[in-house]
């Protein structure tokens, strides 16, 4: 188990029985061997709010034991969303718990679970993966899984997306990985690029550097951009995230790994419509400073931003 320089030092000793553990595990093992024939069709957004519902149970239990600190609730205000949005966000769900297992109990790094069709399908496998690998960490350490309450059967996909988010807050609160702007830069060039090939336009002339900008300034500029390609999406007919943009500018103090965890969810609106193109273009490498701060990626965002308003026109 890691100790040392943890920013949680590990409080745990409890010890459970081994047979309710195996049972704990039996369980989700027989869900995940049960899913392929379920994962052949369409899987409703409530589905995934339980598993969702499932994996913030635990990751309470384990939260208490760590001493970790509670993230104070800033839900999302979420009207529509996509099971592109979703699969994105359970994908971010599954790196920071499998991130969390190698901190706690050294485990190796699992792989990202293979993609599933349809897109619902791969949420569904994706989050249940996560959850997985949460009830190892849980049985390894001597905590007892939780038993969460059922979702609401009328959830919908911006239910479950919410949930998601809420999720992954509380686990950048229990990492000893903090996130930094150079993290962000690499999501955000990876946006840049797939619109680039979308427009066949070169990136944009970046201008000099902004004074004292914060990843608070980088989260609405990342904000601007999801208004930006949510027009583009309109223009194509796709469906696109029902986020409350206003509500989420008037946010202050942002940490960076909130802002890491939107610019993964601008990514999955930017991949989603370049794959609506019937011919994507690839386009080179954008150059990458040596040291990348919160005003670098505030730079980028704002010319990934002018990239975007083209789209929209």
């Amino acid at each position: 188990m890691a100790s040392g320089n943890r920013k949680h030092g590990p409080k745990w000793r409890q010890c459970i029985p081994r047979r309710r553990c195996r049972r704990a595990l039996a369980l989700v093992a027989l869900a995940l061997c049960s899913a392929p024939a379920a994962l052949a069709q369409e899987v409703a957004p409530a589905q995934v709010a339980d598993v969702v519902a499932a994996l913030r149970a635990d990751l309470e239990a384990m939260r208490f034991v760590m001493g970790a600190p509670v993230a104070a609730p800033a839900r999302w205000q979420v009207t529509a969303a996509a099971p592109r949005h979703a699969l994105y966000t359970a994908e971010t769900s599954f790196a920071k718990v499998n991130r969390l297992a190698f901190e706690v109990a050294g485990q190796p790094l699992a792989a990202m679970p293979a993609p599933a069709a349809p897109p619902s399908a791969a949420v569904l496998a994706t989050v249940a993966s996560a959850h997985e690998r949460l009830r190892g960490l849980l049985v390894r350490v001597g905590v007892e899984p939780a038993t969460p309450e059922r979702s609401a059967r009328n959830a919908t996909w911006a239910d479950a997306l919410a949930e998601m988010v809420e999720a992954n807050r509380q686990l950048n609160a229990m990492l000893v990985h903090e996130y930094r702007p150079a993290e962000i830069y690499d999501v955000v060039v990876e946006s840049m690029r797939h619109v680039a090939g979308i427009a066949d336009a070169p990136y944009p002339r970046l201008p000099r550097l902004a004074v004292g900008k914060t990843t608070t300034d980088v989260y609405k500029s990342l904000l601007e951009c999801f208004r930006l390609a949510r027009q583009a999406e309109a223009r194509r007919d796709m469906d696109t995230l029902g986020l409350n943009l206003r509500r989420e500018r008037r946010r202050q103090n942002v940490p960076a790994s909130e802002a890491y965890d939107l610019s993964r969810l601008l990514l999955a609106d930017i991949v989603g419509l370049d794959q609506a193109q019937a011919t994507p273009k690839a386009v080179p490498p954008y150059d990458r400073p040596h040291y990348i701060y919160s005003a670098h990626v505030h730079r980028l965002a704002d010319g990934l931003a002018r990239m975007l308003e083209t789209l929209g026109q």
